[in-house]
């Protein structure tokens, strides 16, 4: 146990120095707050001239305008805590060359990446989620956690979180292969914002790409990211033909198990074929 306890002592470290880091330029997250506001505000007047059109008291998907606007300010205060540009950093380093003082390093390559992005993730929920709930939960009148939301949105959080940094992982490493991954990133960027249905809720698109559609975008890990978290925020699960937390728990976890292990492959490849740009 202590042997174990010793070998996560460098990630923890890693971990507290990418905290501090990002501790010393906090105040550029100011005007992310008004950002995500805006966002939120955008989506909030859409919606509700929607629902006025709909009538008073209409709901869409088992969604009233309340719960849909708390559902929005939920996964935009969510992805504000778990969005780190691991990716970008990687890919950075790979054609500057100083990815090769990453592989000097006696520790895990996507572990000491995984935990930077832990790290950034901590500070990120006290310096910049904490202060944006500050503001949209009385601005948006966000509603408490519904039903079990409590103590189901934080562990469907950190699945959340740990999906996302495979899949940031995983496409940094790819650069090791393109070289260049700009295209790759921005395409994932924009796949990540539909797919967690941070847009708007995967079942509300039934009616334009059909069932089966939804059931497979219901199934990917991009849902994990975003649409389960925050429909367990609002009490969303099991209700309307979303899957229990029991089925999400069991889906997020497979889909983390099936990262980690496509990433150690893709390493294992990717380490094989190193060509170092730059230096």
């Amino acid at each position: 146990m202590f042997r174990a306890v010793a070998g996560l002592a460098p990630y923890l470290h890693v971990m507290r120095t990418v905290f501090l880091t990002r501790m010393a330029y906090r105040m550029r997250y100011v005007t992310g707050i008004a950002t995500y506001s805006i966002f939120v505000g955008v989506h909030y007047a859409i919606w509700s001239a929607v629902y006025r059109d709909l009538g008073e008291g209409a709901a869409i998907g088992g969604m009233d305008l309340a719960m849909l606007t708390t559902y929005l300010a939920v996964g935009y205060m969510a992805r504000a805590a778990y969005y780190t540009n691991t990716d970008s950093e990687i890919a950075s380093r790979f054609q500057s060359g100083e990815v090769v003082m990453d592989l000097l390093k006696p520790i895990s390559f996507h572990g000491n990446w995984l935990s930077q992005a832990a790290g950034e993730t901590a500070f990120r929920l006290l310096f910049f989620t904490a202060p944006m709930a500050v503001v949209m939960v009385p601005l948006f009148a966000v509603m408490p956690p519904s039903g079990d939301g409590w103590w189901q949105f934080p562990v469907l959080f950190l699945i959340a979180f740990w999906c996302n940094s495979e899949i940031n992982a995983m496409a940094g490493t790819l650069c090791f292969f393109l070289e260049d991954i700009t295209g790759l990133m921005s395409l994932k960027r924009n796949l990540v914002m539909l797919g967690s249905g941070l847009l708007v809720p995967l079942h509300f698109l039934e009616p334009l790409i059909g069932a089966t559609a939804v059931n497979v975008l219901v199934s990917t890990p991009l849902a994990l990211i975003g649409y389960y978290p925050t429909l367990a925020y609002v009490g969303g699960l099991g209700e309307h033909g979303v899957h229990p937390f029991s089925i999400v728990l069991v889906l997020g976890l497979g889909w983390v198990v099936i990262l980690r292990i496509a990433n150690m492959l893709l390493w294992r490849t990717a380490i094989a074929r190193l060509e170092v740009q730059g230096g």
